[in-house]
């Protein structure tokens, strides 16, 4: 089985096999998701109007986060989905708090 592993300061917090298929309701909610970014966001107080790829993974990131510290099952598992499918040789996702922000690094194989 071929895992992501999402680790927050250090710790791995979550493991998702990047093997689960995804149905077509799922794969239409990651579309949108990308739609959605597309337009831009704020991430970590600027303003990304044109986000690329790895601009996309870490505001996606962030909101895994969230959703960790929440115990959101259903935002924990599209988030995953979404970094599996968008980036496909990810396999750890490192969130280190570091003097009130949060720095991401994103692994690939």
């Amino acid at each position: 089985m071929k895992r992501l592993t999402i680790f927050i300061n250090d710790l791995a917090v979550y493991e998702y096999d990047r093997d689960t298929a995804l149905d077509e309701w799922q794969q239409a909610f990651l579309e949108k998701m990308d739609s959605d970014m597309g337009r831009g966001f704020t991430i970590q107080g600027e303003l990304i109007a044109h986000p690329d790829s790895q601009q996309r993974a870490r505001f996606v990131v962030m909101n895994l986060i969230k959703a960790l510290q929440q115990e959101n099952e259903a935002a924990i598992s599209v988030s995953c989905a979404y970094l599996s499918t968008r980036l496909p040789g990810l396999v750890e996702v490192h969130a280190n708090d570091h003097e009130g922000t949060v720095k991401i690094e994103l692994l690939e194989e």
